[in-house]
């Protein structure tokens, strides 16, 4: 049996920080390239804007990958704890199609779950 992991939520959010860097990059060096139209005095105003942008998109990059926050191991298996958990309230306090159990709430079933959770 093939195991297939899935990225998680952190990663995710680095590889679009990184595309969306990627693609900024790409359109100002297409800024670098259409520069050659220009007429010539405005040459090198126009890479010293160039140089700038590119530093100021890889200064926000590095300080958006910062920001994302990496998940600690406990609090991945007690959110997936609290899944299966989940999943075992809803098969208890749920009929055949769905409804709940006559005199239950979803705060019955959140509570079930916290309490087996807590067993596991």
């Amino acid at each position: 049996m093939r195991v297939i992991r899935l990225a998680t939520s952190e990663e995710q959010a680095i590889a679009a920080i990184n595309a969306a860097e990627a693609l900024a990059i790409s359109n100002v060096q297409l800024i670098r390239e259409l520069k050659k139209v220009l007429p010539q005095p405005f040459d090198s105003l126009t890479e010293l804007a160039v140089q700038t942008n590119t530093q100021g998109i890889q200064a926000v990059a590095t300080a958006e990958r910062a920001v994302v926050k990496k998940v600690s191991k406990k609090a991945r298996a007690s959110r997936k704890n609290l899944s299966k958990a989940l999943k075992q309230a809803n098969a208890k306090l749920r009929l055949k199609n769905g409804q709940l159990r006559k005199g239950k709430t979803q705060k019955d079933v959140m509570r079930l779950a916290q309490k087996l959770k807590r067993k596991m």
